[in-house]
């Protein structure tokens, strides 16, 4: 049970990093809203491991990784319906230079931040699950 509530916990401070940090996501302003749009997205990232052991695939970084992203993907469609104050939206990434590397400004759509938001969730929930089986 312990184990349970700390990943519930890390799972959705992962989900909260991630949608304050990009522009084009717009989270609730309601405490309750907020906390049970994160609940979802934690939710999602155990159900993908519920999942893969269902499918007898074995759990490791990629099929976590894979399976997660794609629920993650479909949580962002369902919050961006039925949440009240959960807004994605079209904006400019302004660029970015950083010596050799240089990427232009690009305008991105609500369907590339849900994209982007959902491989960022499942990238760091996939290497917490990686972490901590190896420890």
């Amino acid at each position: 049970m312990g184990n349970f509530i700390k990943k519930l916990i890390q799972f959705m401070l992962v989900a909260y990093l991630v949608l304050t940090a990009f522009k084009g996501i717009d989270t609730p302003d309601n405490i309750l809203y907020l906390i049970a749009s994160l609940f979802l997205f934690a939710m999602g990232i155990f159900l993908s491991v519920a999942l893969l052991r269902f499918l007898t695939i074995r759990v490791n970084f990629l099929t976590t990784f894979v399976m997660s992203s794609l629920i993650s993907f479909g949580i962002f469609f369902l919050l961006k319906e039925f949440m009240t104050g959960m807004f994605i939206e079209t904006y400019t990434f302004e660029g970015l230079n950083a010596g050799s590397i240089i990427i232009n400004s690009f305008e991105m759509t609500p369907i590339l931040t849900m994209g982007a938001g959902a491989v960022i969730i499942s990238f760091i929930s996939s290497i917490l699950n990686v972490l901590e089986k190896s420890s």
